[in-house]
């Protein structure tokens, strides 16, 4: 029997805790927008559904592409994102852009 030692992919080719917890703390801001989109809006059909769940693609795309770029394009996106809504959801979602922060400069290898 021969054993084959495959090298373990670098620690910035994985997806780390930091882009975990963004991913996670993205859901929850998310969660929490839509549970105030609902709650004050009469009309809920009013509301540009994409646009409010987009930050979970922004967090998921640094766990699914586990790379340096990916890493800081996230963070930088999820900065916009908490800018340009600010005076709405964007609050929200501080926690993730933290955590996407984080991930960008303790992941990096």
């Amino acid at each position: 029997m021969t054993v084959v030692a495959r090298p373990r992919p670098a620690a910035h080719d994985r997806p780390g805790s930091w882009s975990l917890a963004a991913l996670v703390l993205a859901g929850a801001g998310v969660i929490a927008a839509t549970w105030l989109a609902v709650a004050t809006d009469s009309d809920p059909g009013g509301v540009l559904w994409p646009l409010v769940v987009a930050p979970i693609a922004i967090a998921l795309a640094p766990v699914l592409v586990p790379r340096v770029s990916v890493r800081l394009a996230s963070a930088f996106a999820m900065a916009m994102w908490c800018v340009l809504t600010g005076f709405s959801i964007g609050i929200l979602l501080v926690p993730a852009l933290v955590a996407q922060l984080g991930a960008a400069i303790r992941e990096t290898g």
